[in-house]
């Protein structure tokens, strides 16, 4: 494949009609190519499932009872659309016409399913790569987004305050005596963390959900099993989706909260896991010739606001040579240090 698709976003992946073939049709192809995508635990694999449930969503529409008049409205963009575009379609079609064929459809999808399901009053807030986002939200609780990160809310009209994470990103939730807005909730990948007045962080990435907290007390909790933890200052919980389970341990806010200052904190931390914080933080593919590299554990501080300085850093202290082809890096063996 020539696309990028480590740099997509949700729409990115809705609009693309290689994997509407995945999830529409489950061709061969098309299903060993995204399966082995999604296996590689990619830093935007939140965003592709979100895609494909969506689309799974959009093509089960025909289960779905609108009113009358919902249903007219939405025929009559049908009708206009087609009277634009009336494409002539060959019997026999090759997999590049069908492609086009689904690309061309898939706004109109998009559109019918948007009609139907979408939420009122919604709020999206997305950090660039390198970026962090400041956010204050409508109670005057703020919320600091890490790269790469989105925030999504509703209008709280009903008072209930209720927000969506996919990335990392750290909570000041202000308190308030109003009963039916006491709570605070963070709904981060299959976690859900219910506050009152606190100061917390949230990082979820590749299906990991993790709970720092700073100050003040939170719930944590997972819908799949039950399973809730109530953590006091200076502790974080950990949930796995191998284990399907909440564990909690002991952290400090200088480990937890080092992004803020564009640094990562090295404590036995696995090469692994460094990469990892490369790729969200700078959107880059890292791909080691010497596997075994990543399971190495360092200590130290890296300091992340400059992209070739992290480079160079890395590669001195492994001692690799870096390659750099379009957004992709080969970390490779080398006798000699440098970038």
């Amino acid at each position: 494949m020539e696309q990028n698709y480590h740099l997509f976003t949700k729409a990115d992946f809705l609009e693309d009609a290689f994997f509407l073939e995945w999830v529409k049709h489950g061709t061969p192809e098309a299903t060993a190519f995204w399966t082995a995508y999604r296996d590689s635990a990619p830093a935007n694999l939140a965003a592709m499932e979100d895609a494909r449930k969506t689309l799974t969503a959009i093509l089960s529409l025909e289960r779905i009872r609108p009113a009358a008049a919902d249903k007219a409205q939405v025929w009559s963009q049908i009708q206009m659309h087609l009277t634009r575009e009336t494409p002539v379609v060959p019997i026999a079609k090759p997999r590049w016409k069908r492609r086009m064929v689904a690309a061309a459809l898939l706004p109109l999808m998009i559109f019918a399913a948007w009609y139907f399901m979408r939420p009122s009053g919604m709020h999206r807030v997305e950090s660039g790569y390198g970026q962090q986002v400041r956010v204050k939200l409508p109670d005057a609780s703020v919320v600091i987004l890490n790269s790469h990160s989105v925030l999504t809310y509703h209008h709280w009209k009903d008072g209930k305050r209720e927000v969506w994470l996919e990335g990392e990103a750290l909570f000041e939730v202000k308190h308030t005596e109003v009963p039916a807005a006491q709570h605070f909730t963070v709904h981060a990948g299959k976690v859900n963390v219910e506050v009152l007045g606190t100061v917390f962080n949230v990082k979820q990435r590749r299906e990991v959900t993790e709970v720092y907290l700073r100050q003040g007390k939170v719930k944590v909790s997972s819908p799949e099993n039950g399973q809730v933890l109530l953590l006091r200052p200076d502790e974080k919980a950990t949930y796995q989706p191998q284990k399907q389970q909440l564990a909690k341990n002991i952290t400090d806010a200088k480990t937890a909260l080092a992004w803020r200052e564009h640094k990562m904190l090295l404590k036995q931390t696995s090469v692994r896991d460094i990469i990892h914080t490369l790729q969200d933080t700078y959107g880059f593919t890292i791909i080691l010739q010497d596997t075994s590299i990543a399971n190495r554990t360092l200590e130290g501080t890296l300091s992340l606001d400059n992209v070739n300085n992290v480079l160079f850093e890395l590669s001195a202290i492994l001692n690799v040579k870096i390659e750099k082809n379009n957004d992709t890096l080969y970390l490779k063996d080398s006798g000699q240090r440098g970038y």
